[in-house]
């Protein structure tokens, strides 16, 4: 009997002990919750992990001279996603714009040009084909027999010579016959492709959904496959292949930057993105936020969440920065420029990947932007607030606000000192 009442008695002290833990810690919340807060200077925990350029020399602008562009054959001007800067009509302003239904309300890929031609896709499965007047050519469906057409159906144009190849949500990558007006072969993937294809050494070459490599030859055989590392927390998923000499580089949402052999498909290297915004929710994310882009033998990563690097063309990264973007780069002389949801825009010294400039120039957090585009030596951002914005790209400075009074859907283009997008009602917008 005097052992059990021991025991009894150890439980009642255990219970007791524990009452006092939970409300010493209740006092501890509410004394935390008020609005009296202790004196002295507070160092946050969390360093910035940014570099910014000091050097007054390398902040000098140079810029390459601006360059005609005739055709945009693939998401960002080319195979290589290379965008320098481009020659324009205007001076900083619009001086011109016409504009014409193309197709219903939705969200468009990126459109291609070429011999004055602009290709779309449209949201609900068609190919539609205008001239640069906005004067319709014609149309083609690619919806697989059998499927019903349905709406937001995302992948890609890519064009070469007389070929269009097409990769489309449904799984399948098309090609057409531009000059007969035709289907040549579909590829039924049986899994939806996640961004545009690219046009290659002879070969097309795209990337699923689920992080696969597949290359293609014009006739429509499959060439080779290659499973990517994947997350399943991955949120973007409109990121395409770059070209590289004899080399095709993909970026794979596990944050893996995977350099392939055009024609066998053997790996060659891989870049891993490393590192994030810290205290970011996203932090832990992989994810590239836009195709990687490939100047000269130089390559451009930019991850979603925190990191943009440089690297060779043998897979030796040059550099790395916390830089934070929502496009791809775009380099010209001694610079590269980018710009992010946050409102931001900035330039990097493309030789060392320190930030020369970084600005927030509207407070408006809800607001899309596409691009920058260098346009005849100044910085061109399109906004979902239906309003374009011109920077200056030596020090960012807004040089000017035009209302569009539309909002932009498709990423915009510029060819033959034309810039070209399709709007959220479905019309294709034509600035001069």
């Amino acid at each position: 009997m005097k052992k059990f009442m021991s025991l009894t008695d150890y439980i009642y002290k255990r219970f007791t002990f524990f009452k006092f833990i939970l409300l010493t810690s209740a006092i501890f919340v509410q004394s935390c919750s008020n609005d009296e807060r202790l004196e002295g200077f507070r160092q946050p925990v969390l360093s910035e992990q940014k570099v910014y350029e000091t050097n007054k020399k390398s902040k000098k602008l140079s810029l390459g001279n601006p360059k005609n562009i005739s055709s945009w054959t693939h998401s960002g001007g080319g195979s290589s996603h290379s965008l320098g800067n481009i020659a324009f009509s205007g001076e900083g302003k619009f001086s011109s714009h016409y504009k014409v239904k193309v197709g219903p309300k939705g969200s468009y890929s990126e459109p291609i040009f070429k011999n004055n031609q602009i290709f779309l896709m449209t949201p609900n499965g068609f190919v539609v084909v205008y001239n640069d007047k906005g004067q319709f050519l014609w149309e083609l469906s690619i919806v697989p027999e059998g499927s019903r057409a349905k709406t937001n159906i995302y992948g890609g144009l890519a064009i070469n010579k007389d070929k269009l190849a097409i990769t489309s949500s449904f799984g399948e990558l098309l090609l057409i016959s531009i000059s007969k007006r035709r289907v040549d072969w579909r590829y039924d993937f049986k899994r939806p492709f996640r961004s545009a294809p690219i046009f290659h050494k002879g070969f097309i070459f795209g990337v699923t959904g689920d992080d696969i490599a597949v290359s293609f030859d014009v006739k429509g055989k499959l060439r080779w496959t290659k499973k990517g590392p994947q997350k399943n927390t991955k949120v973007f998923a409109a990121v395409s292949p770059a070209a590289l000499g004899n080399k095709v580089l993909f970026p794979f949402s596990g944050g893996s930057l995977v350099a392939l052999n055009a024609v066998s498909g053997i790996e060659q290297w891989e870049i891993n993105l490393e590192n994030s915004n810290i205290g970011s929710a996203s932090a832990s994310l992989g994810d590239f936020a836009s195709d990687p882009a490939v100047y000269g033998s130089t390559i451009f990563g930019v991850g979603a969440f925190g990191e943009t690097f440089s690297a060779t063309k043998r897979g030796e990264v040059l550099w790395r920065n916390n830089i934070q973007s929502s496009s791809r780069l775009v380099v010209s002389g001694n610079s590269a420029f980018y710009s992010s949801n946050n409102s931001l825009i900035g330039r990097i010294n493309s030789k060392n990947g320190k930030i020369v400039f970084l600005k927030e120039f509207t407070s408006k957090r809800w607001v899309k932007y596409h691009g920058p585009l260098l346009l005849q030596n100044k910085l061109l951002l399109l906004a979902t607030d239906k309003n374009a914005y011109w920077f200056s790209p030596e020090d960012g400075r807004l040089l000017k606000k035009e209302k569009l009074g539309i909002k932009i859907s498709s990423p915009p283009i510029v060819a033959n000192k034309r810039l070209m997008f399709v709007s959220e009602d479905g019309m294709l917008n034509i600035f001069n």
